[in-house]
């Protein structure tokens, strides 16, 4: 790797949330001939906390050519050179970084300290005691500044030993600050907790590299902890039974033929996480104390919003309202949408729920515009907030309603450190709130956003029961409907221009576990290839290429939609036919990561939530560049995010995707593979899912079997809080104490 020396002339960019710069660096040294060529400047990239002018440094890395910027030196860490010379340690001392120490001050340290300096003062401030003029309170903050500079570039490197990546180290090192190495030395499964993006399995590398016993206290409560939370965001459930807790944990942690972890082990670390507060034992349930808070203030929030009395409209005035909208927009309503439209104005909260062809969107703007009218017009835009747990949904819903339409996370103000601007003490300014998809809502997402909501707010919630529950732990809009609390209004009639739609006969034929002969007739919107096993992969590449040859663009307008990631035809296999069928001619610029590799041009999606960069867990882009260091340029609809090859594990190619990770989106044409291996997953919702996915086009390939195992099978209902704390809205978790003897 090579390296270059020089300082700052200028700052281009700096990121105060990320850590990310851009600095104009004037070269006094480097290793790499090809530099030369770019003196006596060149612009240096990477994360770095912010460098100070006047004041050498060293960085490594490799130059590269930026497709949009040019060249450019991309530096993956640095550490600050003082010159072994009167002059050098002089500039350094009298720099911007050491506040209230002027040139005249920086001779006078060096003339009593010698050359060594930095060391003497680093190893005891108290030396600075025989240079003259220099009270306590500047001695102090000289120290402070020498040794938080070395230990930070010590920090950084450190870090970098656990193949830890630049942007990774700086958010690492952001939120411990010098405390970094003694933090992560003590207890490295902290970093669960406190740093997004690392897992239980990344803790664990460092803390078993850095001597932590298999079978130590700290790691049985991080596996513990880990095997709650993986339990939960794989079945979507936010409680676990205490007996299949400890029975998963002894299963885990024995697993390796060289230990025999003992039970009375896991019953103790789980009661320092109960004593800790960590996490919640209800009965013989055990929930993590996050998810158990949020469950129990989602429910009181909502009953409080829903127990606000509303002015109520008067019947004829509502029915006159409506008959002058049906005129003005060319609409005739069915009984259930008038009837979903009056509760909507009527409560202060409410639930509308429909199948595809229902009019659920149409109602929704039936709503907006009726409670305007109500209103003399008085409610402006502002006062109006439409949201949706994705940025597609919220598209599609904009688009309907012709007002602005956010995420949710949007509308709380999520920024780029995690947080939200909205909440129980700043809640939305708003008249009325409608949530559409609300079916997406998992319970930490819906608790959020119930917080940061009035209860002089009408909230109307919008989805479709049927359809798979949120990715993440909860149930929340299904628990609604059957606590019987609330008013929610079910629109079960299919309009005219639905009922011609074989994708959206298909949907409800699966959901009411109809299986006849139509399924096997092929018409334009809707089509059943039989194809085995061993020949679905290459059907799903023909159609392909019929659909690219109709006119659909890849990337854009069709989506392979799979329930699984491994096996013959699963996602990670399917994704990379595709690839190498279809972008083969990018072959040659090409990333690898482990398993995985991305070219030129890929579709590719996000994993996990990135707030740094303003991208979230499902986020679709395309890979626009690859650099001379690997490192790859991916657009996510125009927002442009750099991954070095350490933060590809975060990414994922995207021609094929599971149904999960399609919910709230739709597409032109979507293809949904038949597997026999599959039929473990293939389940009426997921299968209702994947379909109602498709707009204009629907192919299934495969075998008829699979689908007719999905359409009979049964759904695993989701175990969860929320009706508990529906029905018992004062319930306590402060019993704990006298609940700790069960574990014994």
């Amino acid at each position: 790797m090579s390296y270059i020396e020089g300082n700052i002339q200028r700052y281009l960019f700096y990121s105060e949330d990320t850590s990310y710069s851009v600095i104009k660096v004037k070269i006094t040294d480097t290793d790499d001939v090809d530099v030369v060529h770019f003196e006596p400047t060149i612009i240096v990239c990477g994360f770095f906390p912010k460098l100070e002018h006047s004041v050498n440094y060293r960085f490594y890395g490799e130059v590269t050519n930026h497709p949009k910027y040019g060249i450019q030196y991309n530096a993956n860490r640095f550490e600050r050179m003082v010159d072994n010379t009167f002059e050098g340690l002089l500039d350094y001392l009298s720099s911007d970084l050491f506040k209230g120490v002027g040139k005249k001050t920086a001779e006078r340290i060096i003339e009593v300290l010698g050359l060594s300096a930095l060391d003497l003062i680093s190893e005891d401030k108290h030396v600075l005691d025989k240079v003259p003029k220099i009270n306590a309170k500047l001695r102090d903050s000289i120290f402070k500044e020498v040794v938080a500079n070395k230990e930070m570039e010590n920090t950084l490197v450190w870090l970098y030993s656990f193949d830890i990546s630049p942007k990774m180290a700086m958010r690492i090192y952001s939120y411990y600050g010098v405390s970094t190495v003694n933090t992560i030395k003590e207890n490295p499964y902290i970093l669960m907790d406190h740093i997004e993006g690392i897992g239980f399995k990344r803790a664990d590398e460092i803390g078993l590299k850095i001597g932590f016993q298999y079978d130590s206290p700290l790691r049985i409560s991080a596996v513990i902890y880990y095997l709650m939370t993986e339990f939960m965001n794989k079945y979507g459930d936010t409680y676990l039974e205490k007996d299949k807790l400890i029975e998963y944990t002894l299963s885990y942690l024995n697993s390796h033929p060289d230990f025999n972890v003992s039970e009375e082990l896991v019953h103790d670390q789980l009661e320092s996480l109960l004593i800790s507060g960590r996490i919640v034992l209800l009965e013989d349930k055990i929930a993590l104390k996050y998810l158990y808070n949020s469950e129990k203030e989602l429910a009181r929030k909502i009953k409080q919003i829903n127990d606000k009395e509303v002015n109520a409209i008067d019947k004829d005035t509502f029915n006159k309202l409506l008959e002058d909208f049906q005129g003005f927009n060319d609409i005739t309503y069915t009984k259930a949408q008038k009837k979903a439209i009056y509760t909507a104005l009527n409560n202060n909260f409410s639930i509308i729920t429909g199948g595809p062809g229902t009019g659920k969107t149409t109602v929704i703007k039936g709503v907006i515009d009726i409670y305007r009218l109500l209103h003399n017009n008085q409610i402006n835009s502002n006062n109006i907030k439409l949201a949706a747990p994705t940025g597609k949904a919220a598209k599609r819903l904009s688009e309907a309603c012709n007002l602005t339409a956010t995420t949710v996370h949007k509308l709380l103000g999520y920024d780029f450190e995690g947080d939200f601007k909205f909440d129980e003490f700043n809640e939305l300014d708003a008249k009325i709130i409608i949530i559409d998809e609300a079916s997406m809502l998992d319970s930490l997402l819906a608790k959020k956003l119930f917080s940061a909501i009035s209860t002089d707010t009408l909230v109307i919630m919008v989805g479709d029961a049927n359809q798979l529950p949120s990715v993440g732990p909860g149930d929340v809009l299904n628990n609604l409907i059957s606590s019987k609390l609330f008013n929610v209004v079910e629109l079960d009639v299919i309009h005219r221009q639905a009922s011609d739609s074989h994708i959206i006969s298909l949907a409800y034929d699966i959901l009411s576990k109809n299986i006849n002969e139509d399924f096997f007739h092929n018409y334009e919107d809707k089509q059943f290839i039989n194809a085995n096993d061993d020949f679905i992969a290459g059907r799903i590449v023909d159609k392909i290429s019929q659909l690219i040859d109709g006119g659909y663009d890849l990337a854009n307008d069709i989506q392979v939609l799979i329930p699984i990631y491994k096996g013959y035809n699963g996602i990670d296999r399917i994704n990379a036919l595709i690839q190498s069928t279809f972008n083969s001619v990018n072959k040659d610029y090409t990333v690898k990561f482990k398993d995985k590799e991305f070219w030129y041009n890929d579709k590719v999606m996000q994993l996990v939530n990135q707030p740094e960069d303003n991208i979230m867990n499902g986020d679709q882009g395309t890979v626009i560049g690859i650099t001379p260091n690997d490192e790859l340029i991916v657009d996510f609809s125009e927002n442009i995010v750099k991954y070095s090859t350490k933060d590809l594990e975060n990414l994922t190619l995207a021609y094929a995707v599971s149904i999960h990770k399609s919910q709230g989106s739709e597409f032109k044409a979507v293809i949904l593979p038949l597997s026999k291996a599959y039929t473990i997953m293939l389940k009426r919702k997921l299968l209702y899912t994947g379909v109602t996915r498709a707009k204009e086009r629907l192919i299934l390939i495969g075998d008829f079997e699979a689908y007719k195992r999905g359409v009979l099978g049964t759904d695993r209902k989701r175990n969860t809080l929320l009706n508990h704390f529906l029905e018992n809205t004062e319930d306590s978790e402060d019993n704990n104490d006298l609940k700790i003897a069960d574990f014994l």
